[in-house]
C-alpha cells in the first residue's frame, strides 16, 4: 500500500508532539510515528528524568498546553532547591539573595541567572569571569552543568552551553504511565495521525542527499512518500529502534555518550527530617569536586511517602557493571546515612541498568555527551531529514527542546510556503 504525508517526524518519550500539533495547526500534512516500544520498558520514573520544570520567561498558549498534557505539575513554594553541606538552600525564599551573598557569589552573576544574556548584555564577559572566578559564581557554572548534554568540567561550564533558569518558579511531577498516553490523546486531539505500533524498516532515495520514503509496517503498512522527515533518535537509539535506517542516517555508526543518569529507589523510616524533605532535592558535596557520581545527586519524592529516587551521573561504560551500580549505591548510602540519620535510608532497588541487559533496555534516555563531538552530533547527509534529540539539545530542559523545535518548525512553515508558491505557479502556467 503506497502511503503519503508531507512531513514525517519519528519519535519518542513524548519528544515532537508540540511540533506537530504546530505543523497541523498551519495544515501542513503531518504523521507521527512514536517507537518508544522499540527502545526497552522503562518505568514512567526512568522518561521523566531528574530535572523538573523551570517554567520559562515566556510560554506560549500551545507550549503551555503541551507542557501540562501529562500528568499533573506541582509548583514547589521553595523554588529550586539544594542542599550544601553549609544546609539548604532555596531559590524561591525572602532569603535567597542573602544566603547566596553568604556563599561567596557575585552580584552579577545573580543578575546574570535573573535576567539572562540579553537582560545584561553588558556582562558579555561573565563566562571568562566566572571560570577564572569559580569559588565566587560556582552557582553559574552549575546552572550550565546540571542538565547539560555535554559534560564539561565544573570551572569551565559556564563558556559553553546554557543555564538553566534556576530562579524561575520550578514545578515537578510523579509520573505515570497513564499521564504518558494522556500526551498521545493530546496529540489526536490536534488531528495529527498518532502510530506507536509502527516499525520503521528502511528508506528510499531521491537522490544521494534526499530521501523519498520510508518504508513501514504495523498499524498501517507499505511504502510512505515522504517529503520532510524529523528524526527524533539519537544516532544509538536509532541503531537499537531500527539499526536498517540508522546505517543510512548514521553511516558513521552510534555516537555513544561519556556519562549517563541512573535512578536509584530508597526506602526511609518516617522521621521529621524526612517528613521536612521537599519534593525535589539537589544533594551537592563537595562544590569543588567533579559535579558526578554520589558528589551531585537528585532526590525526587515518589507516590509512596517513605520510597524516595535518586539520581547520578556515571560513566556510560559502567551502566551495565552491576558490581560498579552496587558500590555506588553504597556511597549513596554513607552521604545520606550522614545527613538524614534518623531516616535509616536503604537501597530498596538499584537501577534498571542492574537488572536487565543492554539488548532489553537499550541506550538511556538520558545521555551526556564529552566534548569536541558539536560537529558530529549535528552531522546528517539528507537535506530534507532535521534532526531532533540529546544530540542536538544543549540540555534536557522543556525551554530548550521547544526553542530547538521552533527552529525546526519556522524552516518547514518556510519551505511549505515556498512549495505552495511554486504549485500555484506552475497552475498558472
Amino acid at each position: 500500500m503506497d502511503l503519503n504525508t508531507s512531513v514525517l517526524i519519528v519519535s519518542a518519550y513524548g519528544r515532537g508532539y508540540w511540533l506537530a500539533s504546530e505543523l497541523q495547526r498551519e495544515n501542513i500534512p503531518v504523521m507521527l510515528i512514536d517507537v518508544t516500544s522499540k527502545l526497552g520498558v522503562w518505568p514512567p520514573e526512568d522518561v521523566e528524568g531528574p530535572f523538573g520544570f523551570f517554567k520559562p520567561d515566556q510560554l506560549t498558549d500551545s507550549q503551555n498546553e503541551r507542557v501540562f498534557a501529562e500528568d499533573a505539575f506541582a509548583t514547589l513554594n521553595q523554588g529550586f532547591t539544594m542542599w550544601l553541606p553549609e544546609g539548604p538552600l532555596e531559590l524561591k525564599s525572602p532569603l535567597t539573595e542573602y544566603r547566596l551573598q553568604k556563599l561567596g557569589q557575585n552580584k552579577a552573576v545573580l543578575n546574570f541567572l535573573q535576567g539572562g544574556k540579553n537582560a545584561f548584555r553588558h556582562l558579555a564577559g561573565l563566562p571568562k569571569w566566572a571560570s577564572e572566578n569559580f569559588k565566587k559564581s560556582w552557582i553559574l557554572h552549575l546552572a550550565h552543568q546540571w542538565a547539560a548534554t555535554t559534560y564539561v568540567p565544573s570551572s569551565r561550564a559556564s563558556l559553553s552551553g546554557r543555564a538553566l533558569k534556576i530562579l524561575n518558579p520550578f514545578l515537578v511531577r510523579q509520573p505515570t504511565r497513564a499521564g504518558q498516553q494522556k500526551a498521545v490523546e493530546w496529540l489526536k486531539s490536534k488531528n495529527v495521525e498518532v502510530h506507536q505500533k509502527t516499525e520503521l524498516l528502511d528508506i528510499s532515495l531521491k537522490t544521494n542527499n534526499a530521501i523519498s520514503g520510508v518504508e513501514i509496517h504495523g498499524e498501517r503498512s507499505g511504502h510512505m512518500h515522504v517529503d520532510q522527515i524529523v528524526w527524533m533518535l539519537s544516532s544509538e537509539e536509532s541503531y537499537f529502534a531500527a539499526p536498517k535506517i540508522a546505517q543510512r542516517l548514521f553511516p558513521q555508526g552510534a555516537l555513544e555518550p561519556e556519562w549517563c543518569w541512573v535512578r536509584y529507589r530508597l526506602k526511609m523510616s518516617p522521621c521529621p527530617e524526612r517528613d521536612a524533605l521537599p519534593s525535589h532535592l539537589l544533594v551537592l558535596g563537595q562544590v569543588t569536586s567533579p559535579w558526578t557520581h554520589q558528589n551531585l545527586m537528585t532526590l525526587q519524592r515518589t507516590a509512596l511517602e517513605d520510597q524516595f529516587d535518586v539520581w547520578i551521573r556515571i560513566p556510560n561504560v559502567q551502566r551495565f557493571n552491576k558490581e560498579y551500580l552496587r558500590i555506588r549505591g553504597e556511597k549513596i548510602m554513607e552521604i545520606l546515612r550522614e545527613r538524614l540519620p534518623l531516616a535509616l535510608p536503604e537501597i530498596q532497588s538499584y537501577p534498571q541498568e542492574f537488572y536487565y541487559t543492554y539488548s532489553q533496555i537499550g541506550p538511556s534516555s538520558f545521555p551526556v555527551f564529552g566534548e569536541g563531538l558539536e560537529a558530529r552530533r549535528r552531522k546528517m547527509d539528507f537535506n530534507n531529514v532535521h534532526l531532533e534529540s540529546a544530540e542536538i539539545w544543549t540540555n534536557f530542559s522543556w525551554d530548550d527542546q521547544f526553542e530547538s523545535q521552533g527552529l525546526i518548525r519556522d524552516s518547514l512553515l518556510k519551505w511549505w510556503k515556498l512549495l505552495q508558491q511554486r504549485k500555484e505557479k506552475e497552475h498558472r502556467d
